[in-house]
């Protein structure tokens, strides 16, 4: 058996040891010291989230597929005819001469346009021209007395009036440069009509007794009428003032020629169109 001496160091090493156990499970049982966890900035909803340090992406331009349009300008053209009118006079055949020279006229014009797909639009403008214009008459008038001795006789005549109307059926292209201005580039055919003031009879008297020279003393003009098909191209600019409302220009050139005929006589040909040059008003939609 052992001693007592034995059994009383078993005895501290059982109570040391059971002390130990209970302290480490003492020290398991308690929560480990936590370090504050390190505060993290609040979770913004997203009405308020700061914004984003990124570019905002490029505008687009309003959507405008559709525009009125409305003009007011002058058509330039540069186009000299004559008209030769014969008629009989004391028995002779007389025959006279008439010169004409049109250079501008005073154009008004009106359209739609609608933007079909991407860039690509369709366009239709009604136009009308209007300005007097003036024709030099030189004359052979047959000696009243003495066959074969036509005498002269030249003059100006005025009152008369070139008229144009018609068509301009237009193929388009947009180009949006920013969400205030718009340039279209048009092009396509052009149904013109045109009406001529041509004089077709004058009236003359003698200047003296001696029957040596003669004064033009009036006219008779008639209108003609004739149409043609011609072509037409440009650029038409528009400045949005307003979502709906802005202010253009347009610059085109068009042309086309008729031939009219004044009483079956020999044909006369016209120079139609020219280059327009305008600006009015744009309503957009």
């Amino acid at each position: 058996m052992p001693s007592r001496r034995n059994r009383t160091n078993l005895a501290v090493l059982v109570i040391a040891v059971a002390v130990l156990l209970a302290a480490a499970g003492a020290a398991a049982q308690q929560p480990p010291e936590q370090q504050p966890p390190e505060q993290q900035p609040p979770e913004q909803q997203p009405s308020e989230q700061q914004p984003s340090e990124q570019q905002p992406p490029e505008q687009q331009p309003p959507k405008r597929t559709r525009i009125v349009s409305a003009n007011f300008g002058m058509q330039f053209i540069n186009d000299a005819f004559m008209n030769r009118v014969t008629f009989q006079q004391h028995g002779e055949a007389s025959s006279f001469e008439s010169h004409y020279d049109v250079t501008k006229h005073y154009a008004l014009d009106g359209g739609i346009a609608f933007l079909l797909w991407k860039g690509l639009g369709l366009g239709l403008a009604a136009f009308h021209v209007a300005e007097p214009t003036t024709a030099r008459v030189d004359a052979l008038i047959p000696h009243p007395h003495f066959s074969g001795f036509p005498r002269r006789a030249s003059g100006v005549r005025i009152g008369l009036t070139r008229r144009e109307t018609g068509l301009h059926v237009q193929g388009q292209y947009w180009w949006f440069i920013d969400e205030n201005f718009l340039l279209r580039a048009v092009w396509g055919p052009t149904f013109f009509m045109a009406r001529q003031d041509l004089v077709e009879h004058i009236d003359s008297r003698e200047a003296n007794e001696d029957f040596d020279q003669l004064l033009l003393t009036g006219h008779r003009a008639r209108t003609v009428s004739a149409g043609s098909l011609g072509l037409n191209l440009g650029f038409d600019g528009t400045w949005f003032l307003t979502e709906r409302v802005g202010l253009g220009f347009n610059v085109r050139y068009s042309r086309g020629t008729a031939t009219v005929r004044l009483g079956g006589r020999a044909a006369t040909p016209l120079e139609l169109g020219g280059t327009h040059v305008g600006g009015g008003l744009r309503l957009t939609f």
